[in-house]
């Protein structure tokens, strides 16, 4: 649409609520409520086009700016140094917008057609070998700045899981590792058969050999569709801030979902469908709904000692008050009187810690009494492998008819715990892991 055009349609709207105060006037009277929401409808109406016509206005002017400033270049400069030029536009990965908000405002122009299609959106699209016509079929990329603004921001906030684990770029189409196949930390065992002997002088050395395994890191492709109206895309800082947060949460919560209660099947396989899970009894007598200081230490003990260093404890919020209020019950000599109590300090609410370690409420953890409400996790013992950043790319003409452009945006992410099994200590029986939840308290 063109700013004549425009003005016409404004000129439209303002005379229809003339029209209205009007009659009214002549009757002697106020608007009534019927009225009063056709002179709001009018107004929005206007607004918006006024909006949209200045916005095409300024792009207008500044497109024939740049058209005499090129002319002058041209007239004074060897061709081959306006080449140079181009490419320097295309080596910036923002190809040359301030923000995702200012892109998205040339592709809402460019959706109107008519006056105006920013040059950058096609040299966009001719960088990567698509034809200028890309316009019509809304097929327009993304800037890579703005794609990477995508994929930092998954690695933000206490809850962004996958900052945490061992994490590895995936160049091809997998990434296979020589893992650790031990089950056991006894004498001849450990890293499935590696064992030292002590040795008398002059004694020959026996031979030991480690067993492996192939750990394979295939990412899934993760997919999140984005829809911006074409009123939010004319106010740019509106536009950046919303895209932004919302691809990025949302990637982030289904990675985070993943990682906890993923399946393996076309996404990552969580550490609670790990083999290497450990799920400790809840305590003798145990209420429902409960979670206490016998569940915390019996957790802890099966959490292997060369996992504790950076474990956390992730929690369903309902489990908070449970936190707060533990403390040891003091019976009577026979046991069958509660005769006080004390705190246990297992929790500091401070620090908000367990055990010196984070606590960490996700929405992926299951609800209070519920196994999986409460996972005590060292996230070195996960492996994730992710290829490349956020692939980003919008279309113009998915939800033409509802007036919104959809935005794109897709990232490949698998993961795995490093141990396929709970390992049987060097002393004692009770196997010990790196992820450890407590059975059902109903």
């Amino acid at each position: 649409m063109t700013i004549n055009e425009l003005n016409e349609r404004i000129s439209a709207e303002f005379a229809a609520i003339q029209t209205i105060e009007n009659q009214a006037s002549e009757e002697s009277r106020d608007l009534n409520e019927q009225e009063i929401v056709s002179v709001e409808k009018h107004t929005e109406t206007a607004d918006g086009l006024i909006d949209e016509r200045d916005e095409l206005d300024r792009r207008v002017k500044a497109r024939a700016r740049q058209d005499e400033l090129r002319k002058r270049f041209e007239g004074t400069a060897p061709k081959a140094r306006v080449e140079h030029v181009r490419e320097s536009v295309l080596d910036d990965p923002k190809r040359g917008f301030a923000s995702l908000g200012e892109f998205a405002g040339s592709v809402f122009m460019a959706e109107k057609g008519g006056a105006f299609i920013d040059e950058r959106l096609i040299l966009g699209a001719a960088a990567t070998g698509m034809s200028q016509g890309v316009g019509a079929d809304g097929g327009f990329l993304v800037p890579a700045e703005f794609s990477q603004s995508i994929w930092d921001g998954l690695n933000t906030g206490a809850d962004s899981l996958l900052a945490r684990t061992d994490n590895y770029t995936v160049a091809g189409e997998s990434l296979s590792f020589p893992a650790n196949a031990e089950t056991s930390r006894a004498n001849g065992s450990r890293y499935g058969g590696v064992r030292g002997y002590w040795m008398a002088e002059a004694d020959q050395m026996t031979a030991s050999q480690p067993k492996v395994r192939q750990m394979k890191l295939e990412p899934q492709e993760l997919a999140v569709l984005v829809y911006g109206t074409d009123k939010l895309l004319k106010h740019a800082a509106a536009a950046d801030r919303y895209i932004r947060m919302a691809s990025s949460d949302e990637i982030q919560f289904c990675v985070g979902d993943a990682i906890v209660n993923g399946d393996g099947v076309g996404k990552p396989l969580g550490i609670l469908a790990s083999g290497c899970k450990v799920e400790v009894a809840k305590s003798s007598s145990q209420a429902a709904a409960t979670f206490n200081q016998i569940n915390v230490a019996d957790m802890w003990a099966r959490l292997h000692a060369r996992n504790r260093s950076d474990a956390v404890w992730l929690i369903n919020q309902d489990v908070e008050p449970q936190l707060s209020l533990m403390n040891t019950e003091v019976t009577n000599v026979a046991g069958t009187e509660n005769v006080g109590g004390y705190n246990a300090k297992l929790y500091n609410a401070d620090a908000n810690t367990l055990m010196g370690r984070p606590v960490v409420p996700v929405e992926y953890c299951q609800t209070l009494g519920t196994a999986g409400d409460v996972i005590l996790w060292s996230p070195s013992g996960y492996a994730t492998g992710t290829r490349g950043g956020v692939d980003s790319a919008m279309s113009i003409h998915l939800r033409f008819d509802y007036n919104e452009t959809a935005f794109r945006f897709i990232f490949e992410v698998d993961g795995q715990t490093w141990l396929q099994s709970a390992l049987t200590p060097f002393k004692g029986s009770n196997t010990l892991t790196s992820v450890v939840t407590v059975a059902v308290r109903a």
